[in-house]
């Protein structure tokens, strides 16, 4: 029963806050963002060390599979994507803890999908790689939508 209703309550969730909290007129450039760093980018990064390198995977998908990857894994992440982008602290010391914090709950939130049985990884990968890689996407995520985006430089 968590197997199959974990990845739905959760998009449902991030989707339902990203309409509370994102203004209606800006959150066409928030899905765009998302969609680009986060759903492609989960597609890229599960690509690589999944199907790829196998060092990690999805399991027990259910309806939910496609070609290895989950296929509500990208909304997700576009979802989420769009709440860290909104919420983005404009001082570099607060951004920095933000994207510390960030990296600690995308490490919890695997954690939670491991152990919900959906997900399975090499101790090894996940414990050092992972870590790593949140950070970095997280990282890049600002960076790109700091340089790149209008409402970056909105106060």
């Amino acid at each position: 029963m968590v197997t199959t209703y974990f990845y739905p309550a959760y998009l449902v969730i991030v989707f339902t806050l990203s309409l509370i909290f994102i203004p209606h007129k800006e959150y066409k450039e928030y899905l765009s963002y998302g969609f680009i760093v986060g759903g492609l980018g989960d597609m890229t990064v599960v690509g690589i060390f999944a199907n790829l390198l196998h060092w990690m995977g999805f399991k027990n998908s259910g309806i939910f599979n496609v070609m290895g990857q989950n296929f509500l894994s990208p909304p997700c992440w576009t979802l989420s994507m769009m709440l860290f982008l909104y919420f983005l602290p404009r001082r570099c010391v607060f951004r920095y803890l933000y994207i510390f914090t960030f990296t600690a709950y995308s490490f919890g939130y695997g954690l939670l999908v491991h152990n919900s049985g959906l997900y399975d990884f090499y101790p090894w990968f996940y414990y050092i790689v992972s870590p790593l890689t949140f950070l970095g996407w997280w990282s890049f995520a600002a960076w790109l939508f700091l340089k790149t985006s209008p409402l970056a430089k909105i106060e």
